[in-house]
């Protein structure tokens, strides 16, 4: 027994009767007779209901499809629009022009009908007559109410906007409003259509259930579009097709890799070398959209295949230099035919925007792969496609006289060179070589391997097939493409263009890149030059983050560069700043460093992992380390002997002296294990006089075979340096045990000429840092011992100490009581004759380097910056009359330690004329 679903496919006559009767007709009588049968029959006999033929035709319910409803409703939204515009309700028709133009667009989703439905066209042309007429009528628009009046000249504009898309259908329209090919007709058409394969269909799709698979009409459409001869197609069928697909581009539901696969097939029908490129165009915007998210890269295939179509279509622009590809090409009349040859054309295309895209495609690709698999290989040859590529657009550019996009292609390609060394750069130029030199090895023979994967690929699966050729895409870099030999000239000429024409973010990026591979190439001094020229250390702070990363990765090759030149100095300079923030690895964007105090959120890491350095482009953390460390020693050590015994000791580097304090506080010290522990053994040797030692620590390092061919210049400048080091941190640690140094004995303990040793000793005597003498008939340094003892240097610092703790406790008890303390009585007159002690006023001496206290000043330990620290803790009446400010910190000692202690009496001048002086002020007392 059939089911009342199988009725209306039983019978032809009764589909055809039913297809007119209307649908609120069935469903009344549907409901009805339902109603009827249920109160009669009760069980599962009430299902059988129209089950018999003998049923009478009311009885029987009409399925229609989605096509005919959606008609349907697209036909009384119009009706209802014309029945608003015959009573002026604008308000109305406004909203009911929004639901017709949703309307359309599910008609269009179902029939997936290439035109406009004419009934569409119908209500925008009656829409247009009325809203003219009703604003020709000015007396029935001032009777309208504000809201209404509103809405009639929203409508107005928006219609007018609306309009412009379908002018030409509107047009055909008004030629011939008397058409008999309304939409039903349209239908009815498409029903033929359907119907006349429909026995076959029926055979061929029929399942086991007895249900039909009918296939839709955008099956139908694309078979019979791509299965055409491409004899028949023509120029306007494949600007149609084209843009059919370019609206459909973005919207839900839409298969983007089918997408491509048409519009490939457009390209290989297209009907010249203007429609030929407007295609290709397309299909590269279609690659890019497979991948939409920036947080992921494009698979290397689908990379592959852009570059690929690029290449095809910056060759066909080369062999057609009529046509130019423009972004602000807005394309006013579409084209009916192709343009004569010769005749110049543009297209809509942004090839500067393609390739940096490209960039950054192949750039997010290096950042997630495993930099230690043969696949990161691979993926980095890939650079000189990309390089070719620049250069293909590049030659195009020039043709244009394109300043614009000439620097920003000028900067894409600085970008991949600048980092590159000769070694590097020249394997690459090898590869380039090569993989030409196989290409036109394989050229010979393509038609026979073709044949033979057309054979293999017959017995595959179709799904395998198209796996197997997205795995298997290769693109063959162009035989005329060829890198420069010498790379600092390709970079020079590049950097100069940018320089020119660039703007202000581009030429920062320049120049850093510039000092970058000058700095890698060892010529330090222009490198320093080209930084302190540009000024680009006062403005980059204001820079966006990528350029700020450049800046940082900049200085760290500059300090490597000046540590190979031997210059400590500026080396430590160069990466004190960013060894002194403790975040090296996110300065230079090469990991992420995970603190307890610093919570991110999610959108942070991921902005930051964004930004990391590709593993190739990575300077070597664990170098740097040694190089900063090294170099930190190598200043370190000697200043802190020099400055063992005094209370302001200058502090160089506080990151080494952190690690040297946390080194000398291990109870155990075991063997070194890495770069810290090497530096700070060799540290502790350099210090006891080992210089040797610290030597044979240092050159244990393994990161010295990351400098190449330069490892031996650089050890043997690290074994000058420690044995200056060593000579310097001896004679002052050790030089006030000593009457007088022999010349050729400091010589032989360093291994140094006595003309160095000579030199050393000689400017540290200038400098005031050794206090000695030479005898140049013995060739020895005489000792000049005025370096107070260590108890006398402990007096000294207990008696700023104490001075600065009663300095505190006056402070607090002024806060407390409010009142003011003895010695601010004086503040105004000492600072309006000599100018500024800290506490208490200064005496009558204006010059600078004239100290002294004032009447009852507390000890104040400022007493002039350029002078001596005078006065006691609480005072002398006579010191308010003002001292001579000598360099020297003896002045502020107690007197009892002035009037006695015999270091006052050596043979150093300024410690005689300190004794001389005292001597004349106890004098001075005395009368």
């Amino acid at each position: 027994m059939a089911s009342r679903f199988w009725a209306a496919g039983s019978d032809s006559d009764e589909d055809s009767e039913s297809e007119v009767e209307e649908t609120s007709s069935e469903e009344e009588s549907d409901s009805s007779s339902s109603s009827e049968d249920g109160s009669q029959k009760k069980g599962p006999s009430r299902f059988m209901i129209g089950s018999s033929d003998s049923d009478s035709e009311d009885d029987k319910r009409v399925i229609r499809s989605a096509k005919d409803r959606r008609f349907d409703e697209l036909q009384a939204t119009c009706h209802e629009i014309r029945n608003k515009v015959n009573i002026n309700d604008w308000s109305s028709v406004q909203s009911l022009f929004d639901k017709l133009n949703k309307q359309l667009e599910k008609t269009q989703k179902v029939t997936d009908a290439l035109g406009v439905p004419r009934v569409y066209v119908r209500i925008l042309v009656e829409l247009e007559d009325s809203l003219k007429k009703t604003l020709a009528d000015k007396d029935a628009k001032k009777k309208m109410s504000p809201t209404n009046a509103k809405a009639l000249n929203t409508m107005r504009q928006r219609l007018k906007k609306h309009n412009v898309a379908y002018q030409e259908q509107i047009d055909k329209f008004r030629e011939n409003p008397e058409s008999t090919e309304e939409e039903p007709s349209e239908d009815s058409e498409l029903d033929s259509d359907s119907d006349e394969g429909s026995d076959d269909e029926e055979q061929e799709d029929a399942d086991v259930d007895g249900f039909e698979k009918i296939k839709s009409k955008t099956e139908k459409k694309k078979d019979k579009f791509f299965t055409m001869d491409p004899q028949q197609i023509s120029f306007d069928m494949v600007r149609q097709k084209l843009k059919d697909i370019v609206m459909t581009r973005g919207k839900r539901g839409v298969d983007r890799n089918e997408q491509v696969e048409m519009l490939t097939y457009l390209a290989s029908v297209a009907k010249g070398p203007v429609q030929k490129i407007e295609v290709l165009i397309q299909v590269v915007s279609a690659l890019f959209d497979i991948n939409p998210s920036m947080s992921t890269h494009m698979s290397v295939p689908l990379w592959k295949r852009c570059a690929g179509t690029l290449l095809e279509v910056l060759q066909t622009l080369a062999d057609n230099d009529h046509i130019e590809v423009d972004e602000a090409y807005d394309n006013p009349e579409e084209r009916t035919e192709e343009p004569p040859s010769g005749q110049p054309a543009k297209v809509w295309g942004n090839l500067v925007g393609f390739i940096e895209r490209l960039d950054d495609e192949l750039f997010k690709s290096l950042q997630v792969l495993d930099p230690h698999t043969n696949m990161y290989l691979e993926r980095m040859k890939d650079e000189p496609l990309f390089l070719a590529l620049a250069q293909k657009v590049t030659e195009y550019l020039e043709r244009l006289s394109d300043v614009r996009g000439l620097s920003k292609m000028a900067l894409r390609r600085v970008e991949h060179l600048y980092y590159k060394n000769d070694m590097v750069y020249g394997a690459m130029c090898k590869l380039v070589q090569q993989q030409q030199a196989a290409t036109a090895q394989q050229t010979t023979q393509t038609a026979q391997e073709g044949s033979d994967e057309a054979v293999e690929a017959e017995d595959l699966d179709e799904e395998q097939t198209e796996a197997k050729q997205a795995d298997q895409v290769t693109v063959k870099i162009p035989a005329d493409f060829q890198l420069e030999e010498d790379l600092g000239a390709t970079m020079t000429r590049l950097s100069t263009f940018i320089y020119k024409h660039g703007d202000e973010r581009s030429k920062a990026r320049a120049m850093l890149c510039c000092i970058f591979f000058e700095a890698i190439h060892d010529d330090f001094y222009r490198a320093r030059d080209m930084m302190l020229m540009s000024h680009l250390q006062d403005n980059v702070q204001h820079m966006d983050i990528s350029t700020q990363i450049l800046y940082n990765r900049t200085m760290a090759q500059l300090g490597l560069a000046a540590f190979r030149a031997g210059l400590i100095n500026e080396a430590q300079l160069a990466l004190s700043e960013m060894y002194g923030s403790g975040r090296v690895k996110e300065l230079l964007a090469q990991g992420m460093s995970m603190s307890r105090y610093q919570d991110k959120t999610p959108e942070q890491e991921k902005l930051e992992r964004r930004r990391q350095m590709p593993f190739h482009m990575h300077i070597n953390l664990e170098l740097l380390e040694s190089v900063h460390l090294i170099a930190a020693m190598l200043l370190e050590t000697p200043n802190m002997a020099a400055t063992a015994l005094s209370a302001p000791r200058r502090v160089i580097s506080k990151p080494f002296r952190r690690l040297l304090d946390n080194y000398e506080r291990q109870t155990f010290t075991g063997p070194p294990e890495n770069v810290r522990d090497h530096v700070m053994a060799a540290t502790k040797s350099i210090m006891g006089g080992h210089w040797r030692e610290a030597y044979d620590y240092l050159s244990s390092l393994s990161v010295w075979n990351l400098i190449g061919g330069a490892k031996e210049d650089v050890l043997v400048l690290l074994k000058a340096k420690l044995q200056e080091c060593g000579l310097k941190t001896y004679l002052f640690s050790y030089g006030s045990y000593y009457s007088s140094l022999s010349l050729q004995q400091l010589s032989q303990m360093f291994e140094l000429p006595e003309m160095k040793v000579h030199s050393i000793v000689s400017k540290l005597m200038m400098d005031e840092k050794l206090h000695g003498t030479w005898d140049q008939p013995t060739s020895t340094i005489v000792m000049h011992n005025a370096e107070p003892s260590r108890l006398q240097s402990l007096a000294m610092q207990f008696a700023d100490k104490a001075a600065t703790m009663v300095d505190l406790n006056e402070r607090a008890l002024t806060l407390r009581t409010g009142g003011l303390r003895d010695s601010e009585d004086d503040m105004g007159r000492g600072y309006q004759e000599g100018g500024g002690g800290r506490r208490g006023g200064r005496g009558r001496g204006g010059l600078p380097g004239m100290g002294g206290m004032g009447r009852g000043g507390r000890g104040g330990n400022r007493g002039g910056m350029l002078g001596g620290r005078g006065g006691s803790r609480y005072g002398d009446r006579s010191d308010r009359y003002g001292t001579t400010g000598l360099t020297s910190n003896v002045s502020s000692l107690p007197d009892r330690f002035q009037r006695s202690g015999t270091f006052r009496q050596q043979q150093n001048p300024n410690m005689q004329s300190i004794g001389q002086f005292t001597s004349g002020r106890m004098d001075y007392r005395r009368k």
